[in-house]
């Protein structure tokens, strides 16, 4: 059965439907993390670098040791890239990581940032071995992420707000 997720386009803020990833577009997402990863904190190292090249004011959103924030992303990115073929169990586990970003100061307007970020670092660390092919079905995977976090962190805000 084919399980679909609205997407928020974060450019016009228009929806669409988004289908779950095929096998194909999960299987290079597995592998290039695996390669990515090779290097312990390679990656989240990267990522740090380019989000606060970016967008500097994020860097007060942060409030743990690098070496520990830079830890805390690497298990988070393991659990999301394991949980791509279960898109039930991602959506939930992403749901709940962005209920609790609202308290961290985490805003809508992030997400973009973050994705591009994430995008950077991995063809940083992955080289030529991050063919367009690649980047494009880890896009597919950071926007149905970014879409459960985002609708997470509405949950999050309006219980907040007490709605």
């Amino acid at each position: 059965m084919k399980v679909e997720y609205w997407l928020l386009n974060a450019r016009d803020r228009a929806t669409r439907m988004l289908p779950e990833m095929n096998p194909e577009q999960i299987a290079l997402v597995k592998t290039s993390f695996a390669a990515a990863t090779a290097e312990p904190g390679a990656l989240a190292s990267r990522f740090y670098a380019r989000l606060f090249a970016a967008a500097p004011e994020l860097q007060s959103l942060f409030t743990a040791e690098p070496a520990e924030q830079q830890r805390k992303l690497s298990l988070e990115l393991l659990a999301i890239v394991e949980r791509l073929d279960r898109v039930d169990d991602l959506v939930a586990r992403t749901r709940d990581l962005g209920m609790r970003h609202v308290a961290y100061g985490a805003r809508p307007a992030h997400y973009d940032v973050v994705g591009a970020a994430l995008l950077g670092a991995l063809g940083d660390v992955l080289g030529p071995r991050c063919t367009r092919e690649l980047a494009a079905a880890w896009r597919y995977a950071y926007n149905l992420v970014a879409e459960a976090l985002q609708q997470g962190a509405a949950e999050g805000a309006a219980t907040r707000a007490g709605v």
